[in-house]
């Protein structure tokens, strides 16, 4: 199996267009709103910290699970426990009742097929991905939400409340405005990845718009206009849930307009033995083109979960080098030997 633990999962601005310009195109409730409405939603969804410093993007967060696990304890979800899955029979690890979802990452692309559900059961909680690069924690959430008796917090338990009468492009732009989760999601970030996600997301903007003049002029057909957004670019990596609720076995992907039913969920059946087939058939297509992937499950912690480890661990994966080694370039580049040292590391 093919990991990505070392690669930060991303997502591009072209691929929030998709959301953009399908619900322009459908009569689904997820365009039912006007954008000022949108925004009054979910603003008032969304708790406000009171901190104005907060970044208002999101920055790329590599596939690691402890990384994950982190994530949840300190929006305040302490008793799950992420695990990477390998081989694919490990998935049986655990027993179904006591595993929360899955997420498996892998390189993005279209979807051949466009979901028609209006919205999805009352019941089922789902949110739009809204923003580049929030795909992790958009994953997280549309798996955690959906775990009733599952203890989230104060914070998140209020804006899960807050968010249930909302159609999932809403909870989508809830989300991105709910400073608790982005916060946390970034302070695995340095200040060189917050510059450098500016920077790329200033490029895409700047890109899309010139397409968008020039469709507007050739006025093509939209099918073919979709087809040239996607020929020129590298997609980037992308995380998709699967999940048990509300009767049923979805898989959730927030670049959807509504998640996708797998199939009933019988009394007594193995949820995890249904998402085999799907799960069994991403793995093979990411294995024949090379493509590194990797399968997660959210789990009940364990006994055998050592949380002071975790701590550990994620104080130094959180160690901000950037200023040091940009004040280091600068010295050497002041004493004229900076090309040599780069020549000598790079042999």
């Amino acid at each position: 199996m093919r990991t990505r633990r070392q690669t930060r999962a991303s997502t591009t601005l072209a691929k929030s267009d998709v959301i953009k310009s399908v619900s322009a195109t459908t009569g689904s409730s997820v365009a039912s709103s006007t954008v000022d409405e949108q925004s009054t939603v979910a603003e008032d969804a969304a708790d406000d910290d009171g901190n104005d410093a907060s970044w208002s993007g999101w920055a790329e967060v590599e596939n690691d699970p402890v990384i994950f696990t982190t994530l949840l304890r300190e929006w305040g979800v302490p008793n799950v426990q992420v695990h990477e899955v390998v081989p694919l029979e490990s998935l049986f690890d655990f027993p179904a009742e006591n595993t929360y979802g899955l997420i498996f990452l892998s390189r993005w692309t279209a979807s051949e097929e466009s979901t028609t559900t209006a919205d999805p059961p009352q019941d089922v909680w789902f949110a739009n991905q809204t923003s580049s690069f929030s795909c992790a924690s958009v994953a997280l959430l549309n798996i955690i939400n959906n775990r009733s008796g599952l203890d989230l917090g104060s914070s998140l338990n209020e804006f899960r409340t807050k968010t249930l009468d909302m159609t999932p492009k809403d909870r989508g732009i809830a989300l991105d405005r709910y400073d608790h989760v982005r916060d946390v999601h970034n302070s695995f970030s340095t200040s060189i990845d917050r510059m450098v996600v500016d920077h790329r997301l200033k490029q895409d903007a700047q890109a899309a718009e010139k397409k968008k003049k020039a469709k507007a002029s050739k006025k093509r057909k939209f099918k073919d206009d979709d087809d040239e957004d996607y020929e020129d670019e590298e997609n980037g990596f992308h995380f998709v849930a699967y999940v048990p609720a509300g009767g049923y076995v979805w898989e959730m992907d927030g670049m959807e307009l509504s998640p996708r039913k797998i199939g009933r969920l019988d009394p007594g059946t193995d949820w995890i033995m249904m998402t085999l087939p799907v799960l069994q058939a991403t793995w093979e297509n990411a294995t024949s083109k090379a493509t590194e992937f990797s399968l997660l499950s959210l789990t009940s912690a364990t006994a055998s979960s050592d949380v002071e480890a975790d701590r550990l661990k994620m104080a130094r994966a959180r160690e901000d080098w950037g200023p040091f080694l940009a004040h280091m370039t600068r010295l050497h580049a002041d004493k004229g030997d900076l090309k040599e040292l780069l020549q000598v590391s790079g042999k």
